[in-house]
């Protein structure tokens, strides 16, 4: 009979090594994650429609922040990284909303341009293999797909009659240097998104050993840790400050404490334990 036991996942051995080096960063993130718990304890009963999106983008970060934790206790500093780069975009058009409310119903009418789209390549794609498009999709609710399309879709469109491909005019770099966040689109943000899309700056940061061999950097690592560690922290903590801002939940001497200690940790050396 075939053994059907499953090996744990991660890597418990290497908690000791992680923590011996980054054991401050790791408590004080531990710590700024209950503050995303305490600020969501307060939040109102009630939120307008456009609080209430900008809230489930601040959420998106702060949950991604939990999936970088993850990473990191199990020494996957480049998969953290990836995951930092979207708290990074999640967290700037969280802010970039917030400043600039009025594109709000861009942002989230758009999402019936990319339903359309995605239903036609399904028609397309099915119509290529000379077969009927399976019926999962009922047709009450393509006729609102389209409905919806035709709706909204000049809103998105040029004067050539192009339907842009974002729900915003500008690319995110455009949406960073608004809200002041332009160094870190053109430092930490494009090295993760370079890493992300394996470009040969990528694969240069896989690379692993003394060069002497040519290989990959595979967990457990502390290769790339305090990098994706010191990302993602600084994208959580202005993701709350937008929260804060947004809702006025009081935590404004809290989160600059916060602050405060996050700039002691990381900017004196990381201290063996």
């Amino acid at each position: 009979m075939a053994n059907t036991d499953v090996t744990p996942f991660g890597f418990p051995d290497f908690a000791p090594t992680l923590l011996a080096k980054y054991g401050r960063a790791l408590r004080l993130a531990d710590a700024h994650s209950h503050l995303v718990n305490e600020m969501v304890a307060a939040l109102p009963k009630e939120m307008k429609v456009e609080q209430a999106v900008i809230y489930g983008l601040v959420r998106m970060a702060t949950t991604s922040w939990v999936e970088l934790l993850i990473l990191v206790g199990n020494g996957a500093g480049l998969g953290a990284l990836k995951i930092a780069r979207g708290m990074f975009e999640t967290s700037v058009v969280a802010e970039y909303l917030r400043q600039f409310p009025a594109e709000i119903e861009d942002y989230f009418e758009y999402f019936h341009i990319i339903s359309f789209k995605r239903i036609e390549t399904y028609r397309q794609h099915a119509a290529g293999l000379g077969v009927p498009p399976p019926e999962d999709v009922p047709k009450e609710r393509l006729e609102k797909i389209e409905k919806d399309f035709h709706r909204v879709k000049s809103r998105f469109q040029d004067g050539k009659g192009r339907i842009r491909s974002q729900w915003n005019k500008h690319p995110i770099s455009y949406m960073a240097e608004k809200i002041g966040r332009k160094n870190q689109y053109e430092m930490t943000y494009s090295l993760a998104a370079s890493i992300h899309h394996g470009s040969f700056e990528a694969l240069m940061a896989h690379l692993s050993g003394d060069g002497s061999a040519f290989d990959v950097d595979s967990p457990p690592s502390l290769e790339w840790i305090d990098q994706a560690l010191l990302d993602g922290h600084v994208y959580l903590l202005q993701a709350l400050d937008t929260l804060n801002d947004l809702l006025k939940l009081g935590f404004d001497e809290r989160l600059c404490l916060a602050g405060e200690d996050f700039q002691k940790v990381w900017r004196t050396p990381p201290v063996k334990e």
